[in-house]
């Protein structure tokens, strides 16, 4: 919550509106492109339930494009065992866990994206977004839980100052929304 706080306090609301009008727009351009297989995300959103499994994790490795896991049963364990504890906005779990399963901050990310829907996924051209609307978050590949919880923090910020028309009826989360618009964005030069 502090972290929200003190992003209302540094947001430059007018140099957000271009980007809040072009929100549906953006969206459907990233969300809608070839790269990211919109059918396959929304029918994963709700192919993924209670218990999670090793196949939980495989499926959603797979809509990724991730290489096969080369984790130990103990690291899967701790991870599943992770995202049945983490509750939206926590990252500060993150720190509990061992390098080998925070080596990778989009997997992670992505795991508790569809585990969850409140969190989002890690996504360079997502983070160039954030950076244009005046969120400079650092890049990292292993799962900071300080920097991906800015970055969480930011698009729940951006989320909670976008007026109405921001929003389109969509079956994917309101994360989703945002994020895919971000990224969208940031591809612009």
């Amino acid at each position: 919550m502090t972290m929200l706080a003190y992003g209302l306090l540094n947001v430059e609301r007018k140099k957000l509106q271009p980007f809040f009008a072009r929100v549906p727009e953006l969206f459907h351009s990233h969300h809608h492109s070839t790269g990211q297989d919109a059918d396959g995300y929304e029918e994963l959103l709700y192919r993924i339930c209670r218990p999670y499994s090793s196949h939980t994790l495989d499926m959603i490795d797979e809509w990724m494009g991730f290489e096969q896991r080369g984790w130990k049963s103990d690291t899967e364990r701790e991870v599943l065992l992770f995202l049945y504890a983490v509750r939206y906005p926590d990252t500060l779990l993150i720190e509990s866990l061992t390098d080998e399963a925070r080596s990778d901050v989009k997997r992670l990310s992505a795991y508790l994206h569809f585990t969850k829907h409140t969190y989002a996924i890690w996504d360079e051209n997502t983070r160039k977004g954030l950076a244009k609307l005046g969120f400079d978050i650092p890049d990292t590949k292993d799962a900071c839980p300080f920097t991906y919880g800015a970055y969480a923090a930011s698009i729940e910020l951006l989320k909670n100052l976008a007026p109405f028309y921001s929003f389109l009826e969509h079956d994917v989360p309101r994360q989703r929304l945002f994020q895919s618009a971000l990224a969208s964005y940031g591809k612009e030069e």
